[in-house]
């Protein structure tokens, strides 16, 4: 071997190298198109103790119904409201829980992305109640 063919060699072993890099990144950039859809279109319906307050809610914070029974109206306002922003972030946290599911189904426990969609999750509905959910 000559020292051009040694050189020409090396060149074509890079460019399979890089090749196959872009097809991995172009795979992982599917990927997270992917779950980011997935997280978007994830809805959770929860429903209150007592069956009083009914609401459908996104892995994002997203509330797309909230269903209020006739016998919830005669507990009063402060307790009503109460009711439903408990419901409301049991709703959001619970479509959190099923989208971090999904994803750590498709990228694996280990994956950061998925331990920084935990956190944001933790961080973000720390503050939700437990109620009953119906799925």
């Amino acid at each position: 071997m000559t020292l051009s063919d040694d050189a020409l060699s090396a060149l074509q072993d890079a460019r399979a190298r890089v090749h196959a890099q872009v097809e991995q990144a172009r795979e992982w950039a599917e990927d997270a198109a992917r779950i980011a859809r997935d997280v978007r279109t994830t809805t959770t319906t929860v429903v209150s103790p007592g069956r009083d307050v009914c609401v459908t809610a996104g892995a994002e914070g997203r509330v797309d119904r909230v269903d209020i029974s006739h016998a919830a109206l005669s507990r009063g306002a402060g307790a009503l409201s109460r009711l439903v922003t408990d419901t409301v972030r049991a709703a959001q946290r619970e479509a959190a829980d099923t989208a971090l599911r999904r994803m750590t189904q498709s990228l694996g426990d280990s994956s950061p992305l998925v331990a920084v969609m935990r956190e944001r999750f933790r961080n973000e509905y720390a503050a939700a109640t437990t109620t009953s959910a119906n799925r």
